[in-house]
């Protein structure tokens, strides 16, 4: 319970240094959105890379969108079975049942072995992915918009000491 607490106070304490260094509440609130939609992309191992490049690609706040995607990254190991049951509805494939140990025990024997074993529930998970993650954004999206809107990110008067900025 303590881990849980302190690790919520780290990601709101940078998130509060975030809107401190001028990063605004909708800029905040887009790299946050993409940074958790892209972390719970199936296959395992890909989200830092594809954060990376898009934050580079378009000129988002890099350690905002890596954030989010650290923060979220027990959700992609969650939601690749919801992915997965979509992908094969709209695919119509059948694929044997896999569980989450096996999924897991087949990342850790490695990366490129993973994908060459897996690759038929990640294609199918991938396009469930597809289909849910604009969805997904635009609701983070709005939802973080509308709570970071109203944040007032605390102001140092002068050193040592702290007023709240209040409008």
């Amino acid at each position: 319970m303590m881990k849980a607490i302190k690790f919520n106070n780290k990601i709101f304490l940078s998130l509060s240094k975030l809107l401190k260094q001028g990063l605004s509440p909708v800029k905040l609130s887009l790299v946050i959105a993409l940074g958790i939609t892209l972390s719970v992309f199936p296959i395992l191992g890909t989200t830092t890379l594809i954060c990376t490049f898009i934050a580079l690609l378009f000129h988002l706040n890099l350690p905002a969108i890596q954030l989010a995607n650290y923060a979220a990254f027990p959700l992609q190991v969650i939601l690749f079975f919801p992915f997965l049951k979509l992908g094969k509805i709209i695919s119509q494939v059948s694929l044997a049942p896999i569980s989450k140990t096996q999924l897991i025990a087949t990342f850790e024997e490695g990366f490129f072995y993973a994908i060459q074993e897996l690759s038929h529930y990640l294609i199918i998970s991938c396009l469930g992915w597809l289909l849910a993650s604009v969805p997904i954004f635009i609701i983070l999206f709005f939802c973080l918009w509308a709570i970071l809107k109203n944040y007032r990110p605390i102001l140092v008067m002068s050193e040592g000491s702290h007023k709240t900025h209040q409008t």
